[in-house]
């Protein structure tokens, strides 16, 4: 069966969409595609509505915007509207996102928002070293402090946050094609060649599929024992370990537990038991005929010394025989591991 792509139609509430949503959704489908508008396929909704939108554009593939001049639902108090989130949504979890701003409006920025927007939010991050947290702040100080009489009569019909908006997209490096109701055509043309861009790009890389996934994870297992190596070597100078408890405690941590398999790696490999995270850790050093504990970690009370001659001891028998040793205990309920290593030095 094929698998469409989903794509996540976004806009603000306005009848004057009502027929291009409707009629892109229909080009969609009739591309094989699988579109989703909060008018048709929403359902069901959750008690938060919100929950219920950016939850679709996150099991979407695609996520295609529509900005005109109306703003729809405007939270103020979060200096946001349902559409704003649903984009932010969608640049946070990385989908390929296709905008259209209407022409006019698109226009009417460029001449007389856009250049001084732009330096303010520069100056700003000159200033506080940091983004601020809301662009539309910006935005009234430019129509305050900026504009003319003349230009602010030619906005004052329009909501500012459609400018923040506007500079956000534009910031995230999404391009902004115009968008001419009145040449609808043209625009869903124009989406099916990105989509068929978009295509051509990526059966470039279905070769190269199962190496892109292995890279993948191999990628972010080094990053884990990166980060694992670099704090155990935290405690080591000069070839000595200085804090044997921290450094057996961090040494515990990715020791998180698994399943045991009867004829494991097979097809017919089957879960028979398995055993918990690693609750404790102890090192012990050989010294002439006994060995002395050096240091212990977690849920232990460790002997300070061991025999040579111990028979019952799982690190002795490893010591004696050089090699790992496993071992298990009925009345602990306790798996034990024992493994030998080179010389160590410790304090």
């Amino acid at each position: 069966m094929p698998n469409p792509a989903r794509i996540f139609i976004s806009s603000a509430y306005d009848r004057k969409l009502v027929p291009f949503r409707s009629d892109l959704k229909r080009e969609l489908e009739e591309a094989g595609h699988s579109p989703l508008l909060f008018e048709d396929n929403f359902y069901p909704w959750q008690t938060d509505f919100m929950k219920t939108c950016l939850q679709k554009v996150m099991e979407s593939d695609i996520f295609i915007l529509l900005l005109n001049d109306n703003v729809g639902t405007y939270w103020a108090e979060d200096k946001c509207t349902p559409t704003y989130q649903e984009f932010r949504t969608a640049i946070k979890e990385g989908k390929y996102v296709i905008a259209f701003l209407d022409s006019d409006i698109k226009q009417i920025y460029e001449e007389h928002i856009r250049k001084d927007l732009d330096r303010r939010y520069k100056k700003y991050i000159e200033e506080k070293h940091r983004n601020p947290d809301y662009t539309i702040d910006i935005v009234y100080q430019v129509i305050n402090e900026d504009l003319g009489r003349s230009q602010r009569e030619k906005i004052e019909s329009i909501h500012p946050f459609i400018w923040a908006f506007i500079y956000d997209v534009q910031a995230a490096r999404i391009w902004t094609e115009e968008l001419v109701l009145a040449q609808a055509p043209k625009a869903y043309k124009k989406i099916k060649g990105y989509l068929s861009d978009r295509l051509g790009e990526g059966i470039k890389l279905v070769p190269m599929k199962e190496d892109i996934h292995d890279n993948a994870i191999a990628a972010q297992d080094f990053t884990v024992y990166q980060d694992y190596t670099l704090n155990l070597l935290s405690y080591l100078h000069m070839g000595t370990i200085t804090d044997w408890e921290n450094f057996l405690e961090t040494a515990m941590e990715p020791l998180m537990g698994d399943y045991i398999y009867q004829r494991p790696a097979t097809m017919l490999a089957e879960e028979i038991g398995k055993f918990e995270k690693c609750n404790a850790l102890t090192v012990y050093k050989k010294a002439e005929d006994k060995i002395r504990l050096c240091g212990y970690a977690g849920a232990t009370s460790p002997s300070f010394e061991y025999d040579l001659t111990n028979d019952d001891s799982y690190v002795v028998s490893a010591l004696t025989r050089d090699t790992n040793v496993i071992g298990y205990s009925e009345d602990k309920n306790v798996l034990y591991y024992a493994i030998t290593t080179k010389d160590l030095y410790s304090p």
